[in-house]
């Protein structure tokens, strides 16, 4: 059973460990085949493959209506970021169009990663547009298993034209039963130039849980202390947007080392990374922030292992690589581990505490962006290994 009050810290070192062993052991093997890589690889590893977003509705009627409306174009439906539960996959469809009525849900599958369709998470009346005790426009999503955290930014139509339906929220469900544990209102941590992007959570283990938001806009982070109900703004250094894009993304991640846990955070176009350990954030401030150094190239920070390493993509290529935070940012130390299907780039890595297993969610966000998806963006969850050679392959 799921309890409000008190949030379960899962033991992520276990699968960090192991993380981390296999691509130590694999990285010379990986580098060998770089050269090898192509558009059919990984082509065992594939979980769930779709088009679009097919929606399991509760009943023809339902369907109908939401449909006449021009509520639901299965074309438009696009997923961004994926967790998983103990017993499943819950993915978040940012509302980048009007078009689709659901922004969390949960994959359903009839037969092994196929006829994918989608289950609103955790119910139907979650969903509403416009009832702001509901969820608007889920945009990251995280699970320890036993729970679901979703960052609402309450913003809808955002490719287009944006419209602020509420203000944004975290809202935390019971993995299991859907049940709606918290609601944490985000309304007197933003501004209007806020552009809300990321979520990392974090929970120590005496259980309390703190979460972190990327806020760009204002080139801050939102720190919310969960078990005393209280939050801050932390504006960053300008330093640290030095060299950036004007509407430019802030990637943030949590990386575990003996010293104690820090949070990363890096703008696309910045030129370097920073760091910050988590019981400075928690006091409210930004000082003591770690240089960490220059960025070899753009990075697009896609998850982490649960421990000290992260994986990421170069801006518009699709390789994805693994990096240990406790070495040296340098070329020399990213392992390539994983290889897209042609078309597809990687929006998140994340794992899966259940397996010890890292997944994968590739999509082609490019051509939904300019409208060429003509029956539906493909989407893939697929297995990252560390190899990107297809296995038994002919």
């Amino acid at each position: 059973m799921c309890e409000e009050t008190t949030f379960r810290l899962l033991p992520m070192v276990r699968l960090a460990m192991a993380v981390g062993l296999l691509f130590a052991a694999s990285g010379m093997m990986i580098h060998e085949v770089r050269a090898d890589c192509t558009s059919s690889d990984n082509c065992t590893r594939a979980i769930y493959t779709w088009e679009g977003g097919r929606i399991v509705w509760p009943c023809p009627t339902t369907k109908r209506l939401i449909t006449s409306a021009g509520k639901y174009v299965p074309r438009d439906v696009i997923a961004m970021r994926c967790t998983r539960t103990r017993t499943s996959t819950v993915c978040a469809f940012p509302r980048y169009k009007s078009s689709y009525p659901i922004t969390l849900s949960r994959v359903h599958a009839t037969k092994k990663g196929c006829d994918v369709k989608f289950e609103p998470f955790p119910c139907w009346n979650e969903q509403e547009e416009g009832n702001c005790k509901a969820l608007q426009s889920v945009i990251d999503v995280y699970s320890d298993g036993d729970y679901v955290w979703a960052l609402d930014s309450g913003v809808t139509q955002s490719l287009r034209c944006p419209v602020q339906r509420c203000p944004p929220k975290v809202v935390v469900y019971c993995a299991k039963t859907g049940k709606l544990l918290k609601t944490i209102n985000l309304a007197r941590y933003v501004t209007e130039k806020s552009r809300l992007q990321y979520m990392q959570v974090e929970c120590t283990k005496g259980g309390k849980c703190y979460v972190y938001i990327s806020d760009p806009g204002n080139n801050a982070i939102i720190v919310y202390d969960v078990y005393n109900g209280r939050g801050y703004r932390v504006v960053l250094p300008k330093a640290v947007h030095l060299g950036s894009r004007y509407r430019d993304v802030l990637y943030i991640f949590l990386s575990k080392h003996k010293e104690g846990t820090r949070l990363y955070f890096t703008y696309l176009s910045g030129n370097r990374l920073f760091a910050i350990k988590t019981e400075h954030l928690r006091k409210g401030h930004g000082g003591n922030i770690i240089d960490i150094g220059d960025k070899p190239h753009s990075m697009v920070v896609l998850g982490t292992d649960g421990g000290a390493g992260v994986f990421f993509r170069e801006e518009g290529e699709s390789e994805i690589y693994f990096w240990n935070t406790n070495s040296c940012i340098k070329k020399a130390n990213f392992v390539l581990v994983y290889k897209s299907q042609l078309g597809l780039f990687a929006t998140h890595v994340f794992p899966d505490y259940k397996l010890n297993r890292m997944l994968v969610l590739e999509n082609d966000f490019p051509s939904y962006v300019k409208d060429h998806a003509a029956c539906g963006t493909l989407h893939q969850i697929s297995i990252l290994d560390g190899s990107c050679k297809c296995h038994g392959s002919s």
